[in-house]
């Protein structure tokens, strides 16, 4: 799955077809033989060059192989084998695609996002995991809260802070994690931003108001509640609601 999320965040901005050509050198374009096409290893074993050209293989390579492993076992161990692994570890796999496009192209492609939703939608029918109410809630959740946040940007920057990409995401989103946790997660994204904007704009690399894509935050935050969202809201409601009352 790993070597296809790389085949799909290379190919899609491209609109290039996921299935013809083979995999190739993007550099040279000579096709790369089944033996050195094996995740991770390959990598490792070509020390990240290219047999022909000996052009650099980007790390994005072994580390989205890597991220796709390591977010099957988490999801396995927090999901079992059940309809909510299917259904979250596809959701997550889509975030890591959304999130390394965003990276390169600072966009997120509505096809994804439509394409997203619609697994999920068709998945749930299946296995019933989320509740439908919860998941109309959801959206509207996402796209209303990051509209508001898009609002106050304008205001405060006086030019667009936030693009649509987003918003939409959070609102697709929301349909996985339900209204409580989208408005969390999208929350804790915003809060994950700052210290590399802090840090960019520290070393110059970034002026006051310049964009900086917010996907890959919004990612992490997104695949941090799908594990342990649930605790988060509690213990923040405990914590800060109920004693507060």
């Amino acid at each position: 799955m790993g070597s296809f999320l790389n085949v799909c965040i290379y190919r899609i901005p491209k609109n290039i077809s996921l299935w013809k050509p083979r995999s190739h050198c993007p550099t040279c374009r000579k096709p790369i033989p089944i033996y050195f096409n094996i995740p991770i290893i390959s990598w490792i074993l070509l020390r990240g060059k290219c047999r022909n050209c000996k052009s650099n293989i980007s790390l994005r390579y072994p580390l989205v192989e890597s991220l796709s492993g390591l977010f099957a076992l988490l999801t396995f161990l927090r999901f079992g084998l059940s309809g909510e692994f299917v259904i979250f570890i596809i959701f997550i796999y889509f975030l890591i695609v959304i999130s390394f496009i965003d990276i390169d192209t600072k966009l997120i492609l509505n096809k994804l996002l439509v394409l997203m939703l619609a697994i999920g939608i068709a998945l749930n029918l299946i296995f019933k995991v989320i509740s439908w109410q919860d998941a109309l809630l959801g959206i509207i959740a996402g796209g209303v809260f990051m509209i508001l946040i898009s609002l106050l940007g304008k205001v405060f920057f006086r030019k667009e802070s936030l693009g649509m990409g987003d918003v939409k995401l959070a609102a697709v989103a929301g349909f996985f994690l339900g209204w409580k946790m989208i408005l969390f997660a999208t929350f804790f994204g915003f809060f994950l931003s700052l210290p590399v904007l802090i840090i960019l704009m520290a070393m110059g690399k970034l002026k006051f108001g310049q964009y900086i894509p917010l996907g890959p935050f919004l990612a992490v935050a997104l695949i941090t509640f799908v594990y342990w969202g649930e605790i988060i809201v509690e213990w923040y409601w405990n914590t800060f609601v109920v004693k507060g009352i």
